[in-house]
């Protein structure tokens, strides 16, 4: 039987992964490594898994995935490579946009300082707590200005701390596109943008498959080093943006995803 280790955290593993790891339990050998309570002794260090799957995204969990990777040949999915650059929005925004893949206009600018674009999102920078969008939204002029109440705290000297704010051109889409990568399987699906309707699953729906958004989303998947993702699009008239990438995304959400995740693990797990 596999050995399949799950690097995760509380949250996660009390909201997100029940059916998930009921099944995988069922089809492999399965050890949890939680963030908050797992302490490694490092001259004792000895892993047996065929595979590691990371299901979060702190520092510790972050830590835990370089040492894996410098000390052994078990795959992780996702890699700290991908992991890392999937929270940081300024990064991965340069590296898709280096791709080819459409990014919408993007700056990092110091609280008060006007970026370079009239209608703008402010997002955080490192997207790594497991908090909700909230958003706080000013109209003046005609121009739309959207705050994301995380992004404010930030900078505001609440932990974590930024010295600047990530400024997104707001892309006006009559729908939210969300894509899921599992292995080299595409999943599409729709929805109300959350602005208009904060409940995203109320209006969600699978849509057939579009070609231009899967050559996105293999080419930034592949770019990103990212065996396992979703990610959000926005369409202005004719263009597609991807607005948003995620190294954690909620497979629940997906038809039998856990079951997809799963499978897709024991695949990839080197004997």
């Amino acid at each position: 039987m596999k050995k399949i280790g799950i690097i995760i955290d509380k949250y996660h593993l009390k909201y997100k992964v029940s059916e998930f790891l009921k099944y995988l339990n069922s089809k492999a050998d399965v050890k949890i490594y939680t963030e908050e309570t797992f302490l490694l002794d490092s001259s004792k260090i000895e892993f047996d898994e065929n595979l590691f799957f990371v299901k979060g995204k702190g520092d510790l969990i972050l830590a835990f995935i370089k040492l894996i990777e410098d000390l052994t040949n078990i795959p992780v999915i996702n890699s700290y490579r991908g992991t890392w650059l999937a929270i940081n929005r300024f990064l991965n925004s340069v590296i898709l946009r280096g791709a080819g893949i459409p990014i919408p206009d993007f700056s990092l600018n110091p609280k008060g300082s006007i970026p370079p674009f009239e209608d703008y999102i402010i997002k955080n920078i490192i997207d790594q707590k497991n908090w909700k969008f909230k958003p706080i939204v000013h109209k003046e002029n005609g121009r739309l200005k959207v705050a994301d109440e995380r992004a404010l705290n930030e900078v505001d000297k609440v932990d974590p701390k930024y010295n600047y704010l990530y400024y997104q051109k707001f892309i006006k889409s009559k729908w939210e596109f969300k894509i899921y990568g599992i292995g080299d399987e595409i999943y599409f699906y729709k929805q109300i943008p959350i602005l208009i309707n904060p409940n995203k699953i109320e209006s969600r729906r699978k849509i057939d498959r579009e070609p231009e958004l899967e050559e996105y989303c293999y080419k930034a998947m592949e770019v990103m080093d990212l065996k396992l993702t979703s990610m959000d699009f926005l369409k202005s008239k004719e263009q597609f943006f991807l607005t948003d990438i995620n190294c954690t995304p909620n497979f629940n959400y997906i038809k039998d995803g856990h079951k997809l995740v799963a499978d897709f693990l024991l695949k990839q797990a080197k004997i």
